[in-house]
């Protein structure tokens, strides 16, 4: 059998952080101890996974944190294929990701803790609801951050996500485009970053184009179906007109389709929708939903990639690519 990195850290007599210190020259050791595991190398003939990126000192062990429920996380497509090309990106390089759970309410400090004990040297977080300052101030600064989108100012903390503002505006600009001008928008959670920039996308859309902002067509939701219909009922019980809507993401947007039909409001004759996220399950509606395409997959396998990179190259926020895909429920002169 090839000799593992245990194998040279006991005939060395010492840790399997020094021996890949030595070995990746990412920290200084003293002469004796890297000539220690320099002759252990040799004897053992010890070859290293090129593709087991470790970061020095460390564990190699990593975490992906998603701040919501195991209930929201499987009810919406757009983390499942998150996770996914975080594993798969994973998978590549010989590593385990461990997903974590970490509802919202419960202790930020405890879960740093755990995350600590838990010997993970690099954590991606995602869906994060809370001050990101709050992290910065637990967060040992041995430990690599990267956030899946930004989360608000940090210091510390690099992140890899799409610009929502744009995104936003570029969804109620469609609808515009489409004949709209009375638009509703469906929020998305607005404790979470991505909520409040697609609302200011929205608004910004709106003053581009010379439509005067009402408070009342804009919708509090959380992301969720739920409160899609909840808040669209209670709109459509008011009997005020609009004649589009933008919903946040797509699960909202499909909700709000199926609501639409129940009160006879025929999509897109009398009302156009959008939503965000370019799930799979956007093509299969009916009408077929227009909606503002992020690269979910991408996104988690960036992270991934972030998280694994060299600990002596310094991490940089990254801006994935938005694309808008026009479908039938905002075509005109239906």
């Amino acid at each position: 059998m090839s000799a593992t990195i245990d194998d040279v850290a006991d005939a060395a007599g010492v840790s399997k952080a020094t021996v890949s210190r030595v070995f990746n020259k990412t920290a200084t050791v003293s002469r004796e101890t890297e000539e220690r595991v320099l002759n252990a190398i040799e004897k053992l003939r010890y070859q290293p996974n090129p593709h087991a990126r470790k970061l020095a000192g460390g564990s190699g062990a990593i975490a992906f944190v998603l701040q919501e429920s195991i209930e929201d996380f499987f009810s919406n497509p757009f983390w499942l294929s998150t996770v996914d090309g975080f594993v798969t990106q994973a998978a590549s390089e010989q590593q385990h990701p461990v997903l974590i759970f970490h509802l919202r309410g419960r202790s930020h400090q405890e879960l740093v803790e755990s995350l600590v004990r838990g010997n993970y040297d690099a954590v991606a977080f995602f869906g994060w609801h809370d001050d990101i300052k709050i992290l910065e101030r637990y967060i040992p600064k041995s430990m690599r951050v990267v956030f899946g989108g930004r989360q608000g100012d940090s210091s510390r903390f690099t992140y890899v996500g799409a610009d929502n503002q744009y995104g936003g505006k570029l969804a109620t600009t469609h609808l515009i485009d489409s004949g709209c001008r009375e638009i509703l928008t469906i929020t998305g959670d607005l404790s979470v970053e991505s909520g409040r920039e697609r609302l200011s996308g929205y608004k910004e859309a709106l003053a581009e184009a010379g439509i005067k902002f009402d408070s009342a067509r804009v919708l509090r939701g959380d992301y969720s179906r739920s409160s899609a219909r909840n808040c669209l009922e209670r709109y459509l019980s008011s009997k005020k007109k609009f004649d589009g809507i933008f919903a946040g993401n797509d699960i909202m947007a499909i909700e709000a389709l199926a609501v639409l039909k129940e009160h006879g409001i025929k999509v897109p004759e009398q009302c156009k929708v959008i939503g965000f996220d370019g799930t799979e399950q956007s093509r299969n509606t009916e009408p077929s939903l227009s909606t503002v395409s992020q690269p979910s997959f991408e996104l988690g396998r960036k992270v991934a990639a972030q998280l694994m990179r060299p600990s002596v190259e310094k991490l940089e926020n990254m801006t994935l690519p938005l694309e808008l895909l026009p479908r039938q429920s905002t075509a005109r002169g239906l």
